[in-house]
């Protein structure tokens, strides 16, 4: 159960990770690259702001029938208690898996981190049609008892040939969370 949930969350970091991943060797997933371009929201995005960077995707002829946001637990929470708008009745900006009209994926690897430990949010939207990802060949599990023995170590290795390549970039959005005062 552990193997292929490390492989689940390695690809996850590849692909929604802003910073190429280390020993990912060439993988690299669409908002590498992306973080000096990127929207600035405000520290709760509005659901204005949001629908802005949906329509900048939008506006460079994609169709848009794959767009999904990619956001953080908490800011998951966030936005479930924020209003769309908040003149009258309320409404949370993100309702049934839902923002803006379109799908959430949530996972902390959007998030980054600097030298110093300080935390940047982003949110992320793309076109998925965009990144194919591919498994080529098998996966090969090694047990190696002997490499690590003199440190008392048993080292697992697991072999796999991933590929992934955003083929559109304009299918692909990043949005700066400002800090909270």
């Amino acid at each position: 159960e552990v193997m292929p949930m490390s492989i689940r969350l390695l690809l996850n970091k590849i692909l929604f990770s802003t910073a190429k991943v280390n020993g990912a060797t060439n993988l690299v997933g669409p908002f590498v690259g992306l973080v000096d371009k990127a929207t600035a929201l405000s520290a709760v995005p509005t659901f204005k702001e949001l629908n802005l960077m949906k329509a900048a995707v939008l506006e460079t002829g994609i169709d848009g029938s794959h767009l999904c946001w990619i956001i953080t637990k908490s800011m998951q929470a966030i936005l479930e208690g924020t209003p769309i708008n908040e003149k009258g009745i309320f409404k949370p900006m993100l309702e049934g898996g839902t923002l803006c009209g379109l799908p959430v994926y949530t996972t902390n690897e959007i998030r980054s981190k600097d030298e110093a430990g300080a935390v940047t949010e982003f949110i992320g939207l793309g076109d998925w049609r965009y990144q194919p990802m591919g498994l080529f060949g098998s996966i090969r599990f090694i047990v190696d008892p002997y490499s690590k023995a003199r440190q008392d170590c048993v080292d697992f290795v697991l072999n796999c040939d991933y590929g992934t390549k955003t083929l559109r970039k304009e299918a692909f959005s990043l949005g700066k969370v400002a800090p909270s005062v």
